[in-house]
């Protein structure tokens, strides 16, 4: 069904120049994309350093809490309330599925969704709230692809035995809308996080509005319902 108004990008396309942007940026600080954290310096309500698990201690004028569904475990370290909850979802990608649909579906009933990727196919969909549980529950992973053929009787449940399920933490928050801004407990913080299912999609205008945040600007909309404050 094609609805007036409404577009979609093929996945492969929204995300093909995020290495290219990742490559050409220059930071003062790196660290490894799985490097944990582990300790917080605080003084006069502002955060001087974070402390990372390989022993790195990294100062900075500002700092921005982005850390999806783990971002309220880190805003409890801070004596922030910022209540979130993860929203555990499974997906299975065919590298050569037997027919290519042409465009992307949401099974509703189901509550699978179905995305082309360029030549190959990825079927997911569940929101398990298990908190930070990562652990791949078969009977999730079963539901889905038992819904496939319904939908589309040229695939078979066979087509994606084989597969290893992906799963991933969506981070929830109360109230549906995700935290942005600046922290009135933390002077120096700015929080990003708990945009549930709409993680990539609300990407760019996030970006902007930190940037903007960080930058002492006027942010182009509103941010008073997104307070990070709003449960304090």
């Amino acid at each position: 069904m094609r609805a007036p108004r409404q577009h979609w990008i093929p996945a492969r396309g929204w995300t093909s120049s995020v290495p290219c942007i990742s490559r050409s940026t220059r930071a003062s600080h790196q660290t490894g994309s799985s490097t944990g954290v582990t300790g917080f310096r605080v003084e006069n309500r502002a955060l001087r350093a974070l402390t990372t698990a390989t022993g790195d201690v990294i100062e900075a004028d500002e700092f921005v809490l982005a850390a999806g569904a783990w971002s309220g475990r880190l805003a409890q370290e801070l004596r922030l309330g910022l209540p979130m909850q993860a929203g555990k979802g499974y997906s299975l990608t065919l590298s050569r599925p037997r027919v290519q649909p042409r465009h992307c579906a949401i099974l509703v009933e189901a509550r699978v969704f179905v995305s082309p990727m360029g030549e190959a196919l990825r079927i997911g969909g569940t929101m398990e709230m298990a908190g930070l549980d990562e652990t791949v529950k078969p009977i999730r992973v079963r539901s889905i692809v038992e819904a496939m053929p319904r939908y589309y009787p040229d695939f078979e449940p066979a087509d994606f035995g084989r597969l290893d399920a992906w799963r991933g933490l969506r981070p929830c928050s109360p109230d549906g809308l995700p935290y942005i801004g600046r922290s009135k407990h933390v002077s120096n913080l700015v929080i990003a996080a708990g945009h549930a299912m709409m993680g990539v999609s609300l990407a760019p205008i996030t970006g902007k509005l930190v940037a903007q945040t960080l930058a002492g600007e006027r942010p182009d909309i509103d941010l008073s319902l997104l307070s990070p404050d709003r449960y304090n």
